[in-house]
């Protein structure tokens, strides 16, 4: 077995190996924000990309006389 881990210096907490700071620094913020933002994007772009999608499927069916167009009324 190799024995090159240095388990003398193991740490239990996982900021001690967190490469931006520690707990509660601005790197632990920033890193944060920019998940939730590239989460939030990929999200929204993939409602739209679907939209598109299901736009095109719809008027593909609708070309091919298969469903008709949706009916709007007028409501007093």
């Amino acid at each position: 077995m190799f024995k090159s881990f240095p388990y003398d210096r193991w740490s239990e907490t996982v900021t001690d190996f967190w490469t931006w700071g520690g707990h509660n620094s601005t790197g632990t913020y920033v890193l944060t924000v920019l998940g939730i933002a590239l989460a939030v994007s990929a999200l929204v772009g993939w409602v739209v990309l679907e939209r598109r999608s299901l736009e095109r499927e719809a008027a593909a069916l609708r070309a091919s006389a298969t469903f008709d167009a949706p009916r709007t009324t007028a409501t007093p």
